[in-house]
């Protein structure tokens, strides 16, 4: 019969970061958001960026992650948006997107994105990506 462990050794269940995805294909949204949650975080979607920013004025997630091309608003002006005018401004932000040339990996981080990932991707890539920006958070 195994032991039972002392109460001192029992884990207590950590709080569970939050993500906010943004992507004009809600495909998109969904997949990512489907990884992210296995990797153990909450997720929310939102389809444009003028709904990340509406989400953001009452929200601060753990961390942002954003495509690049979107109708009306870009990311990476969403980016400046977050970065200026927001309680998320310190928020580590990750861009993915299908066009991932050096120039737009540098307009990325101009921007104030922390990190680029080039679609597609892994799940293994998206976790080594936001391992650095997370440190603490186990996978």
């Amino acid at each position: 019969m195994p032991e039972k462990p002392f109460e001192d050794e029992k884990q207590t269940p950590r709080k569970p970061l939050h993500v906010l995805v943004v992507d004009d294909e809600e495909t998109v949204c969904n997949v990512v958001c489907e990884i992210l949650e296995t990797f153990g975080f909450k997720c929310q979607r939102a389809y444009s960026a003028a709904d990340a920013l509406a989400f953001l004025e009452g929200n601060t997630p753990d961390l942002i992650l954003t495509d690049v091309m979107m109708p009306d608003i870009d990311g990476l002006t969403l980016i400046y948006k977050i970065r200026c005018a927001t309680k998320s401004a310190n928020v580590p932000i990750i861009v993915f997107s299908a066009i991932a040339a050096t120039s737009d990996r540098k307009a990325a981080i101009d921007a104030g994105a922390s990190a680029f990932l080039a679609k597609p991707f892994s799940s293994r890539e998206l976790k080594e990506v936001i391992r650095p920006l997370l440190p603490s958070f186990k996978f």
